[in-house]
């Protein structure tokens, strides 16, 4: 039993219109009704709820509104002849204590605040644990270590930057987060220029059965990271992406003809615009260096399809405006240079890096040497090569020690 057990300093009252409000020592007390009771509860910052009926046949409406708190409150009721069921029903929204009368309500509210904190308590406790297992289980899948080793890192890291370990395992876990979401938002990017690329090298009759298959996992990966993004993402930042992947989706069936392929880039184009402003707004909620260089090497896988789609469709449509393919030539090249001068890396980043530069080189040496249908085969070969690449770059730099204890 506590010391000292406080009585509310500022009380909500529901109770019905014609209730006199009770006298309580040093309490404020403020009258609430069924209908504004969540707006009250949150306005008027109340530390306690008094429900103070004298009919006992109305209680069940009355319990109602206690299923819409946003936060919980510690809760008193007054009900003569309140009947078991009704009582059940109100210890599982929150009631702690039944009386029949007002006499023993400022003991009652003293205990129901203090057993409230201590819940409260019990309940953080069990949250910073869970924070702690997430993030030991991230850096045991993302770093390769047991589970002494992971609590260990975690531990020696939040020592030097003087956080409690649960502070640090959640911002760790939130990290990891903003990192997937960087790296799934980047992959729309590049989803919505390799479904078009496929198509065309199926109109192009460039390893066509292949191509059918990756395409068909390539808009299936785009359903599964919608999927994944929904649950790491306010809705209201993916309402335009899934609104674009909608345009797109329809035109993927069938055949591929010169009409299909101009309809097909053009929604491709809306959902590679819609995906990078959401990937731009999830890099801007980290704020880091590492979390920039998930994007950008993001950016290289979508930059390889986009180079070989308009290569393709060049060199099937008529009319087709290819674009700036110096232009983005150019930033591929500043993109990998970016990646290769970045202090965050390690043996397995540089080695896949210089891989990656290795298959770049050998597409420009293909460009300068050929040209029309065979350099636009060979660049949609060399482009999921460097796809290839990329991807797994991309998650390196995503499960990177360095960027998720930033």
């Amino acid at each position: 039993m506590p010391e000292v057990l406080e009585t509310p300093r500022r009380l909500l009252l529901l109770a019905p219109a014609g209730l006199a409000l009770p006298l309580l020592h040093c309490t404020i007390v403020e009258r609430t009704s069924r209908h504004t009771l969540v707006q009250d509860a949150r306005k008027l910052k109340a530390e306690a709820l008094l429900l103070w009926l004298t009919d006992a046949a109305e209680v069940a409406d009355w319990l109602r509104p206690l299923a819409h708190l946003s936060e919980p409150l510690p809760v008193v009721a007054i009900v003569p002849g309140a009947s078991p069921e009704d009582q059940r029903r109100g210890f599982d929204l929150g009631v702690q204590f039944w009386l029949e009368t007002a006499s023993e309500l400022p003991a009652a509210l003293r205990w129901a605040q203090w057993q409230f904190q201590r819940i409260r308590e019990a309940q953080a406790r069990m949250e910073d644990r869970q924070w702690t297992e997430r993030a030991k289980g991230l850096l045991m899948h993302a770093c390769a270590l047991d589970e002494p080793a992971a609590h260990g890192l975690l531990r020696d890291t939040a020592m030097q930057a003087r956080l409690r370990l649960p502070e640090l395992a959640r911002s760790v876990v939130q990290a990891a987060q903003l990192a997937e979401g960087v790296n799934l938002a980047g992959q729309q990017r590049m989803l919505s220029q390799r479904i078009v690329k496929l198509m065309a090298q199926r109109a192009a009759a460039i390893e066509s059965k292949r191509a059918k298959v990756l395409q068909d996992e390539s808009a299936a990966r785009v359903e599964a990271n919608l999927a994944r993004l929904a649950q790491l993402r306010p809705a209201s930042e993916l309402a335009s992406v899934n609104s674009a992947w909608a345009g797109l989706k329809p035109l993927l069936s069938g055949k591929p003809s010169a009409d299909s392929l101009r309809q097909a880039d053009a929604a491709a184009q809306a959902l590679l615009e819609h995906s990078e402003h959401l990937t731009q707004t999830i890099e801007a909620a980290g704020a880091s260096k590492p979390l920039h260089l998930v994007n950008v090497c993001g950016r290289q896988r979508m930059l390889s399809q986009r180079l070989a789609k308009q290569a393709l469709l060049a060199d099937l449509l008529t009319g087709f405006a290819a674009g700036d393919i110096a232009a983005q030539l150019e930033a591929f090249t500043a993109g990998l240079t970016e990646l290769e001068a970045a202090p965050l890396s390690s043996p397995a980043i540089r080695t896949r890096l210089a891989e990656a530069h290795e298959e770049w080189l050998r597409l420009l040496r293909s460009l300068r040497e050929t040209s029309g249908p065979e350099a636009a085969s060979g660049m949609a070969r060399s482009s999921e090569v460097l796809l290839g690449h990329f991807d797994q770059l991309t998650t390196q730099y995503q499960q990177s020690l360095q960027l998720i204890l930033a």
